[in-house]
């Protein structure tokens, strides 16, 4: 028998939508944590690999901040060099900026970056599944539609 969980709002909706996407970033990160605690690494340094594998444009320190990747330029160098010793990355010489540095997921990077992404398919499926009628395909597009109209905003204020 599934239970569905009442949406209730009974003032600001905003407030009710907000602590969802707290709820669903929980989920994201424990799963972050887990597969890093496996392979024997750190949050940060997981977190380099999945926007490493989510932004394949961003292929040095600076373009990865760019992503949104919550971390100095400096703790993003200390985390590709750390991920590099482990094999999850390669460098390579910039030959157009010769001040910076290519980064190259390796196998094991990528492999580790898409076990990721099943777990965290897996957990929303989980999630949805208990949900009658869940439009999963719609519920992406909506968000993904509200974070970009949001980064036009805060651009723009």
């Amino acid at each position: 028998m599934s239970t569905q969980v009442p949406f209730l709002c009974t003032g600001d909706e905003s407030f009710t939508v907000i602590n969802a996407c707290y709820t669903l970033t929980d989920q994201y990160r424990n799963i972050l944590v887990h597969l890093g605690r496996e392979h024997d690494l750190s949050e940060n340094e997981m977190l380099v690999l999945v926007h490493l594998a989510l932004y394949p444009q961003a292929r040095t320190q600076k373009q990865l901040q760019a992503t949104q990747l919550h971390l100095s330029v400096s703790s993003i160098c200390r985390m590709v060099d750390s991920l590099r010793k482990k094999g999850y990355l390669s460098t390579q010489l910039d030959e157009n900026d010769r001040r910076s540095w290519i980064i190259c997921m390796e196998k094991q990077g990528r492999e580790l970056a898409d076990e990721f992404r099943r777990c965290l398919q897996q957990r929303l499926e989980t999630i949805f599944r208990g949900i009658p009628g869940f439009d999963v395909q719609g519920f992406a597009a909506a968000i993904a539609q509200a974070a970009a109209m949001a980064s036009e905003s805060s651009v723009s204020a």
